[in-house]
């Protein structure tokens, strides 16, 4: 009465407890022994989501790619050497989140990284998760962590980026793997493969994938084909090498017992960027090459000199329509509305 009178609960400042207060139970409720899940007695230092501490501690998942082991130093004529396989660079590239990574390159001046992490996604309508960071001087290194958004913004070969202040500035994308150098841009690019002529039959996702293997890497199938509204060819999106020997045909084998049948596959390429070897880039190919043709530099001058001239004489002529169109216009003086 004591603490009432001083105007605090009964019990305060006491450990509550079931005899304090029993549970009540309908007599005819169900007995169920209900356990409460164990929860931390301290604050996580993380940020944790309430559901996730009902689920009690966090289960070690299974790596999906195996570790890299440590390897031992091997000296090859005084020089140390450490030697990894094709194998395991590949899984490397799966624990760096690099599977879908693709390189932007600005050749004419380039954003502030921090508006170029802002930008990018946005511009580039990027859906799920956008890492951006300086790789090497007009480089900057993209991770993607969704198939989706890799095939989308790789369907482009350049974009022009609008920074903040409303600079645009452009930026052509080159898809990341571990032969990147500064000067020597990747063999690797996207291209649209047609299979005319194929028999519906075989428009399976997996039956059109084996059938690309022939160019390159399958990627993405074409929503036509996706939804079986074109019969008359089927179009596959492929990573393929630039530099390799890209095949005209491929051919389909159905064999039954004591029989077989072998069916030609016509292969058309929709586009193909050039590369050229002497330059180690991409837009051109060694016929179109200034370095190795410095006449086509000379030819390329005098046509901008001409079509600058073309221009000028079309301005001019604008201007001076403009100044007629003026004067016509013009109210004598003394004379009022």
């Amino acid at each position: 009465m004591a603490n009432m009178a001083a105007g605090e609960p009964p019990y305060a400042g006491q450990a509550l407890s079931d005899s304090l207060f029993p549970i009540l139970q309908h007599p005819n409720a169900i007995k169920i022994n209900a356990q409460l899940p164990n929860i931390p007695n301290s604050l996580p230092t993380e940020k944790v989501q309430y559901a996730d501490l009902l689920k009690g501690p966090k289960h070690q998942q299974p790596n999906e790619v195996a570790p890299i082991p440590i390897k031992h130093i091997q000296y090859v004529e005084g020089v140390p050497r450490i030697t990894w396989t094709e194998e395991e660079v590949d899984r490397m590239n799966v624990t760096e989140n690099l599977q879908f990574a693709v390189i932007g390159k600005f050749s004419y001046g380039w954003p502030e990284l921090d508006d170029l992490r802002v930008q990018i996604p946005k511009q580039l309508q990027i859906k799920g998760e956008c890492n951006i960071g300086f790789l090497r001087n007009r480089h900057i290194l993209i991770r993607l962590n969704r198939m989706d958004d890799f095939v989308n913004i790789m369907s482009k070969n350049s974009y022009y980026i609008i920074d903040k202040n409303g600079y645009v500035f452009q930026m052509r994308l080159l898809i990341y793997d571990t032969k990147f150098k500064p000067d020597e841009e990747t063999t690797q690019a996207m291209a649209w493969i047609y299979f005319p002529h194929l028999l519906p039959t075989f428009y399976g996702k997996e039956v059109l994938f084996s059938l690309a293997l022939a160019v390159g890497k399958p990627v993405q199938l074409d929503s036509a084909t996706i939804n079986k509204t074109r019969s008359s060819c089927a179009r596959v999106k492929v990573q393929v090498d630039l530099l390799a020997k890209l095949p005209e045909w491929v051919e389909i084998a159905v064999v039954s017992p004591g029989s077989a049948r072998i069916e030609q596959i016509k292969i058309q390429y929709d586009f193909l960027p050039k590369y050229c070897r002497t330059c180690m880039l991409q837009g051109h190919n060694e016929g179109e090459c200034r370095v190795i043709h410095p006449e086509l530099k000379q030819e390329k001058a005098q046509e901008d000199q001409e079509e600058g001239g073309v221009r000028l004489k079309r301005l001019s002529s604008w201007i001076g329509l403009e100044k007629n169109m003026v004067n016509r216009l013009q109210i004598p003086r003394g004379q009022q509305w």
